[in-house]
């Protein structure tokens, strides 16, 4: 009994000088963000934001206009996944799967509190929509040319990042700083998610530490600032542009939300944080299947989404060609045809495979991570993607099969 007695009090001393060392570096470093991220992902119980977050920030509508319904397939809900597929999508904690072919739903599934009306975070997939419009800027004739200097938009990159393009921001290869953990919370994109102060981190605060356009390294940052490009080309926050150009054109059955950096005036957290239903999350995956044209009418240019769908010509950080990433979107190599998707962090996926006219939305809160491309793991098309992947696409492609395509 003494000795239980002597570990807790040892115990809750050590808790209570780590919290006074927590604390400490916090007051100092100016990083009060912090506490608005333990108080709502630790103290809720997470140990990182969840897809449900949309009431922990101020939020801007994307508005919808005339919804155009999906076509629902005769065999809705009659089609059967393995139990190897099944214990998969469990055990990585889905909260909805959704499978269209030729326009057309052929899986729908939801998990737990998850419904076909419920808005979920997209995350990092939101990236890849501020690219396409990005496009959509190009087109119009509001962005000149995607060679052009990112100073020309914003005055914070007239001094010694003069020489950085849109292009090596849509590519992720300005090579200024930034730090991309999504464990520690004294990293730059964990200050992006809570702190308000989103345009001086962005813009001011980092520095060059490699030319720009050789190399792609992942930064949320990168997307922020394309954000303030197409604000400034545009005269429209993200979250107008966005109904304007996407939501209202495809035919949205729902509002979305775009979460805000600080209070309702504020800009958009534009590497994350679009909250829509699945099934509209669909129909990003389809205009990319199409590139571009919606029902006959060209969104975005058919020659920006290609190049949005392609390699970009860069090295990743370990000096190998860059094998995964185009115009902030995905690309994977590992199947015999052309495979590409939005992702967002926990597993947030939009994947679109043209050829076969398929797009899969997985939305949820696991991953099964291979970032090293590990002994168990012995295919190189993975590196950089995460494992889970190619399963996704091996159930869309057997949902396929099951309703008689080849």
């Amino acid at each position: 009994m003494r000795f239980i007695k002597k570990f807790f009090k040892w115990f809750f001393i050590i808790v209570f000088l780590f919290l006074i060392v927590v604390n400490v570096a916090i007051v100092v470093t100016g990083r009060y963000y912090i506490y608005k991220g333990v108080a709502n992902t630790y103290l809720k119980g997470h140990i990182r934001p969840t897809i449900y977050d949309l009431k922990v920030f101020n939020n801007r509508k994307v508005v919808a206009g005339v919804p155009q319904p999906w076509g629902e397939h005769k065999n809705l809900g009659k089609l059967t996944l393995s139990s190897e597929e099944r214990d998969l999508l469990e055990r990585l904690n889905t909260a909805s799967f959704l499978v269209l072919h030729n326009d057309t739903i052929i899986y729908e599934e939801y998990w737990d509190e998850h419904s076909v009306n419920m808005l979920g975070n997209s995350f990092s997939m939101a990236k890849s929509v501020v690219s396409i419009l990005i496009g959509v800027a190009v087109e119009e004739g509001k962005i000149k040319s995607l060679d052009e200097p990112v100073a020309n938009y914003l005055p914070e990159f007239e001094d010694e990042k003069k020489n950085i393009t849109i292009r090596h921001v849509l590519t992720m290869s300005t090579g200024l700083s930034w730090s991309e953990s999504y464990i520690s919370p004294f990293c730059d994109v964990a200050e992006l998610y809570y702190d308000t102060d989103d345009r001086d981190l962005a813009c001011n605060r980092r520095t060059i530490e490699e030319g720009p356009g050789e190399i792609f390294r992942y930064k949320s940052g990168d997307t922020q600032v394309l954000m303030y490009i197409l604000a400034e080309a545009t005269g429209k926050n993200v979250s107008e542009y966005a109904s304007e150009k996407l939501w209202k054109p495809m035919g949205a059955e729902s509002d979305a939300w775009w979460s805000l950096a600080g209070d309702e005036n504020s800009t958009e957290k534009a590497f994350c944080c679009l909250y829509a239903t699945s099934r509209d999350f669909l129909r990003l995956g389809k205009l990319v299947n199409h590139r571009g044209n919606w029902n006959g009418q060209q969104l975005v240019s058919e020659a920006y989404m290609n190049e949005f769908c392609s390699l970009a010509p860069l090295k990743k950080g370990d000096g190998k060609p860059n094998n995964v990433y185009g115009f902030q979107y995905w690309i994977y190599t590992g199947m015999p045809f052309e495979v590409t998707y939005f992702r967002g962090m926990s597993g947030q996926y939009i994947i679109s495979v043209p050829e076969k006219d398929l797009v899969i939305v997985r939305t949820g809160s696991g991953t099964d991570p291979n970032w090293q491309n590990t002994d168990e793991v012995k295919d190189d098309a993975l590196e950089g993607h995460y494992q889970e992947l190619p399963n996704y696409i091996a159930i869309g492609m057997n949902l396929r099969s099951q309703v008689g395509a080849k």
